[in-house]
């Protein structure tokens, strides 16, 4: 039973506030629990056991291998990416974008860009559509902090045109997309901020996927030409 009777019986504590001595044993009754979460729960109540139990570090190996060749067989428009995290994925393209910014974001200096693009995918999961926008944006902002501590998007880019001959056309371009991001007019100030954002799950993929390629790009090219350890 082990790993699984720890992984319930903390879910039985922790997650579902239950008391210590009303814990279940018995493997038939956590069997037919679970398949009643995954029979007749909504997307959320299946989604979000399946990523609490893919979060613990105890999830067995072949639990994420298991639910991610299930998704891929019933070809359900959710994947696994950073071996613990559910989000929809428009594409194989989409979910190699992806997949590749997590392992560009792997080196400790890119922690908060890697955190911020989690919970972009994992807000997206759960259809919370401008809250998935803002962090995968603040992904890109975290990348270009490092890149240039002052944060600033201009600084860190010139830096990069300078030393890794960035084309300038393909440098203004760059401009512009992170401009309409975040300037006052925008899809950062009156999309997201206004409680009635009219984004929806298309802008979401959209900025997921353009700011984990933005990141990747940003960070390959800087290790490309020194700037990086």
């Amino acid at each position: 039973m082990a790993p699984w009777n720890d992984i319930l019986f903390a879910m039985h504590i922790h997650r579902d506030h239950g008391m210590v001595d009303e814990f279940e044993q018995a493997c038939d009754h956590h069997a037919e629990r679970m398949k009643s979460i995954i029979q007749r729960g909504t997307y959320l109540q299946v989604f979000g056991w399946i990523q609490w139990v893919l979060r613990r570090k105890d999830c067995p190996a072949m639990f994420v291998v298991g639910i991610d060749q299930a998704l891929e067989q019933g070809r359900a428009a959710y994947r696994i990416v950073d071996g613990d995290t559910i989000m929809p994925i428009g594409s194989q393209a989409e979910l190699e974008t992806v997949q590749q910014a997590f392992a560009d974001l792997a080196a400790t200096e890119f922690h908060g860009a890697r955190q911020h693009l989690c919970r972009a995918a994992e807000e997206l999961s759960t259809r919370k559509i401008p809250d998935s926008i803002r962090e995968s944006i603040h992904a890109v902002e975290s990348v270009v902090r490092v890149l240039e501590p002052d944060g600033d998007f201009s600084k860190a880019l010139a830096r990069l045109e300078t030393k890794a001959n960035i084309h300038g056309a393909l440098n203004r371009g760059f401009k512009s997309i992170y401009g309409f991001t975040c300037d006052e007019n925008g899809i950062r100030h009156p999309l997201l901020d206004d409680p009635n954002a009219k984004v929806d799950e298309t802008d979401a993929l959209f900025m997921i996927g353009a700011c984990a390629a933005f990141v990747s790009y940003l960070i390959n090219k800087a290790r490309g030409a020194g700037l990086l350890g």
